[in-house]
């Protein structure tokens, strides 16, 4: 499943929108390697590692401003990176593109979609209101 980002609705802060729609890219760009049966592994680990940066990046904002419910958000974060760690790992071992791609078109997307509507929008509305729509 393709995302596109006008799909979804936009955060109250830029860098928020900017990484999203770097995800949104690696995402896809991941897919079509899969399904087009090229050398997927490469775009998998930048997928990987955007996710990383992206989780790592709004972490240390809601650090910043002292975002009360931080840890919820934090360990979803890390609770979404275990499961590409475990696809990767699953990748790396058997070369069986079905679970990951599966992973891709189903779950990852279907994530990404709860977690924009709720914890990312309530995120970037409760940074806004500290310090403004700043990159």
């Amino acid at each position: 499943m393709t995302i596109v980002m006008r799909d979804y609705p936009p955060m109250a802060q830029d860098f928020m929108n900017r990484e999203h729609e770097d995800f949104a890219n690696l995402l896809n760009a991941a897919e079509q390697a899969l399904l087009m049966g090229e050398a997927a592994l490469p775009h998998l680990n930048l997928l990987y590692d955007h996710c990383v940066k992206h989780f790592a990046h709004e972490e240390e904002e809601m650090q910043r401003y002292h975002f009360p419910p931080y840890p919820v958000h934090k360990a979803e974060h890390e609770r979404v990176l275990g499961m590409f760690r475990d696809q990767l790992a699953n990748f790396e071992a058997t070369g069986d593109v079905s679970p990951v791609l599966e992973f891709l078109l189903e779950t990852v997307p279907d994530w990404f979609g709860q977690h924009l509507r709720s914890m990312d929008r309530v995120t970037s509305q409760f940074l806004f209101q500290q310090k403004g729509d700043a990159a």
